[in-house]
C-alpha cells in the first residue's frame, strides 16, 4: 500500500464511512495521479475528490460525499451563516469552489469548519476567538455541548483506529469500503 493510500484512509476514513460530510488532506505533488485514480473508484459511492492548492510541494485535497455536505451546509443556520459570508449555497459544489478561491487567497476562510462538518457554534466560537479558552479540543475547538462532542470524536478515532488496523493488515481502501 502507498503512502497516499494510508493517508487518505487515516485522513478520510471517516468520510468514507459516511460519519463525516468530509475531509481535508495532503499528498505528496508526485501523489496527485495515485489521488486520482481513487477519487474515480470513489466518485461511483457520491464522493468528490476536489483539488485545492499546493504548497511546499504538497497538495491539499477535499473529499466530500455530495448528499451529506448539501444536507449540512443547509441546516440548523449553516446555510445564512455562510450566504452572509458570501457563498452561494444553492448546491455543493458551487459553495466547495468557493472555499476552493478564498482558501488560494492569504486570508485563510475559517468559515472552512462548516465544509468539514463542524458544528455551527463551534465555528462561530473559533471566529469570534480563537485564542479563547475551549471546552474540549479535538478534532476540532470545541465551544458549547461537550458532552456530545466527546462521544463523536471517540466515534471518529474508533473508526479511524480500524481503518488503519484494517489497511496495515494488507487491505486496500477500494477493498475496505468496496468501491471500484
Amino acid at each position: 500500500m502507498s503512502a497516499a493510500e494510508f493517508n487518505l484512509g487515516r485522513h478520510c476514513g471517516i468520510t468514507f464511512a459516511r460519519i463525516k460530510p468530509a475531509s481535508l488532506f495532503t499528498v505528496k505533488e508526485e501523489d496527485i495521479e495515485t489521488v486520482a485514480c481513487f477519487a474515480a473508484k470513489f466518485r461511483a459511492k457520491g464522493f468528490v475528490f476536489v483539488y485545492m492548492k499546493s504548497s511546499n510541494g504538497r497538495a491539499l485535497f477535499y473529499v466530500y460525499h455530495t448528499d451529506a455536505l448539501e444536507k449540512h451546509l443547509c441546516c440548523q443556520g449553516n446555510r445564512a451563516f455562510l450566504e452572509e459570508r458570501g457563498y452561494c449555497c444553492n448546491s455543493a459544489e458551487q459553495a466547495v469552489g468557493i472555499l476552493k478561491e478564498r482558501l488560494q487567497r492569504d486570508d485563510f476562510p475559517h468559515e472552512i469548519g462548516i465544509f468539514l462538518g463542524y458544528p455551527l457554534e463551534d465555528v462561530k466560537g473559533f471566529i469570534a476567538d480563537p485564542t479563547a479558552r475551549t471546552k474540549l479540543s479535538g478534532y476540532w475547538k470545541v465551544y458549547a455541548d461537550v458532552d456530545n462532542k466527546q462521544k463523536l470524536f471517540e466515534r471518529f478515532r474508533r473508526c479511524t483506529a480500524c481503518i488503519c488496523r484494517k489497511m496495515q493488515a494488507g487491505q486496500s481502501l477500494t477493498q475496505i469500503f468496496q468501491v471500484g
